[in-house]
């Protein structure tokens, strides 16, 4: 088995190059129905010859939740803001009503 330096020796042989991301105290990941929530993770960063990077975050546990009101994209809420020339919050209760149907949002608005 390797050790964490042959490793990363190895993976520099391969053009790989990593780094940890220091001072992490909290990852989210955001997903259609729920967040998952890594708190106090090591979080690694690979990057290879052909631009990519690799994020990779490990930790001991983590916390699903599942949001609280439904969120939606700004470019969504500013759009009904300028076609219906209301405010945000107006926007997005819109939104809201028309379960995140822009087009149904936005002649709600009009009408």
């Amino acid at each position: 088995m390797l050790g964490g330096r042959d490793a990363r020796r190895m993976m520099g042989r391969m053009g790989v190059n990593i780094k940890e991301v220091q001072d992490v105290r909290e990852v989210v990941i955001r997903t259609d129905s729920k967040d998952i929530v890594i708190t106090d993770p090591t979080v690694q960063e690979m990057e290879t010859n052909e631009d990519v990077t690799v994020f990779m975050v490990s930790a001991m546990g983590y916390e699903e939740r599942v949001p609280d009101k439904p969120t939606y994209a700004e470019d969504d809420v500013e759009l009904l803001c300028l076609k219906a020339n209301v405010s945000k919050e107006e926007a997005i209760n819109a939104l809201m009503d028309a379960d995140g149907e822009i087009g149904t949002a936005l002649l709600k608005l009009q009408s």
